[in-house]
């Protein structure tokens, strides 16, 4: 499979973060529907609240009497619940398709189904995102890290505004929208990103509708019983198998890689030989084509005056949070230390080695930072723990690469062709004795990841 996978695309099976900080189930929106249901099931768990069990004491609003639900608002220190109860309980089985009518100047549709939009100056990233839940017969949103939240009826329908803080600067999505389309029986629930605007926020979600339509033009929806879990259901905790240190699936700069593929439109298998010629360790970029650099990367480097106008890169302030669990606690900054940022540069060529050409590749390898112990490399995050830095994971250099949208596309290679790749990421010091490329691993993983897998490829580039 060569289909481009989202930045930012395993944040939260990568690091120790809570549930709620969404940047990854916002951009999964762009997976097929199957996938994407999987992971919302998985990522997002929901606890049941009836109204006949709320706590004496705490405050709760409920709105005024209605036909078919009651709605009810209640906060606990970080944590907001909204409590809809169908009193007239037949489930609606009709299709809607979700029209938008305003959207901010420079805003456009991150994705098929029309439900993420970001401005183009800001791709993928804040923004809007949306999820249709069609309502059953009683139906609970939770928010974390709520630091308040406020209650009004937008054109007729009943609305919640949760406002969000974490604990740290770092919260791509500030704010909940939760919209009661009662006659439709559906609820929008809209995350709002930093990057917009409370008077954009309220405009557009002024102009949002719903249209009937067929099954088929329906803008995606979930069930709401499908998708959250059951009262008596547990969150179940993934598990990730180590890298042996001896793996199969683990090789050295120079070493040809074998990779093997399963091409999405033909359905064929691709091999490829993947090589890294060469690692080079920079303290500035500025012999280097601007035109091939990540704008997310350079912006991240910008915002933390990480980099100079001459493009030398500077040191800058690291910082780590105790994570919160967003409903008695917030993140509490617990270190902070000036680091210094290098540029790892990789010289690398990939090799088409099968008898048809590939389709379309998209080149996004993903750097990580591993940790031997028990005889075995893991991720080195530690547990309850984040850290602030300048290193994404994502390629911040590539060349060749695409316009725009499709950035990481470095194109076909034709049976017997190689091709030079070259590869680049902004990397804090004291990491460079413990990185690894993650290589062409474009399937996801269940609740088990095993990190020798044999569709993982895995290249120490660990500098002295």
């Amino acid at each position: 499979m060569t289909e481009k996978i989202p930045s930012f695309k395993e944040d939260i099976d990568m690091i120790q973060v809570p549930t709620d900080k969404l940047n990854t189930i916002i951009s999964n929106f762009s997976l097929d529907s199957n996938a994407r249901k999987q992971q919302v099931n998985r990522k997002r768990n929901r606890i049941l609240i009836a109204a006949a069990c709320l706590f004496i004491g705490i405050p709760t609003t409920a709105f005024g009497a209605v036909k078919v639900y009651d709605m009810i608002v209640q906060k606990q220190n970080y944590e907001v619940n909204i409590s809809v109860a169908n009193k007239i309980f037949g489930k609606k089985d009709s299709w809607y398709k979700m029209n938008i009518g305003y959207l901010p100047e420079n805003m456009e549709a991150n994705d098929s189904f029309a439900m993420k939009y970001s401005f183009k100056d800001n791709y993928a990233n804040g923004g809007f995102s949306f999820i249709l839940w069609r309502l059953g017969k009683n139906s609970d949103f939770q928010t974390l890290y709520a630091n308040g939240y406020e209650e009004k009826e937008i054109n007729g329908r009943k609305a919640v505004i949760v406002n969000k803080d974490n604990g740290n600067d770092n919260l791509s999505f500030n704010r909940q929208v939760f919209l009661l389309f009662e006659k439709e029986g559906i609820m929008l629930e809209s995350y709002i990103g930093a990057d917009v605007s409370d008077e954009q926020m309220m405009k557009v979600i002024e102009n949002i509708s719903l249209e009937p339509t067929s099954e088929k033009s329906a803008s995606y929806t979930l069930d709401y019983d499908g998708g959250h879990l059951n009262k008596g259901d547990k969150p179940t905790e993934s598990r990730v198998i180590p890298l042996e240190k001896d793996s199969k699936q683990l090789f050295k700069v120079g070493q040809t890689v074998p990779v093997t593929m399963e091409q999405g439109v033909t359905g064929t298998e691709g091999r490829l030989e993947f090589v890294i010629e060469k690692v080079d360790v920079f303290d500035a970029i500025e012999d280097l084509k601007q035109e091939n650099f990540n704008e997310i990367g350079l912006n991240i480097l910008s915002e933390n005056k990480a980099i100079n106008e001459t493009k030398k890169l500077l040191p800058y302030k690291r910082d780590v949070y105790k994570v919160g669990n967003g409903r008695d606690s917030i993140d509490e900054l617990i270190e902070s230390e000036l680091v210094n940022p290098k540029f790892v540069y990789l010289t690398t060529t990939v090799k088409n080695t099968s008898k048809q050409a590939t389709e379309e590749i998209y080149m996004h390898p993903s750097l990580q930072v591993l940790r031997f112990k028990n005889n075995a490399w893991n991720y080195a995050g530690k547990t309850g723990t984040h850290e602030e830095s300048i290193m994404t994971g994502e390629v911040d250099y590539l060349e060749p690469h695409g316009s725009g949208k499709g950035f990481y596309n470095i194109g076909i290679i034709q049976p017997g062709e190689t091709k030079k790749i070259n590869l680049g990421y902004f990397v804090d010091e004291d990491k460079l004795d413990s990185i690894f490329l993650d290589a062409f691993h474009y399937s996801g993983f269940g609740k088990t990841e095993n990190m020798n897998a044999k569709d993982r490829w895995w290249i120490d580039l660990r500098q002295e």
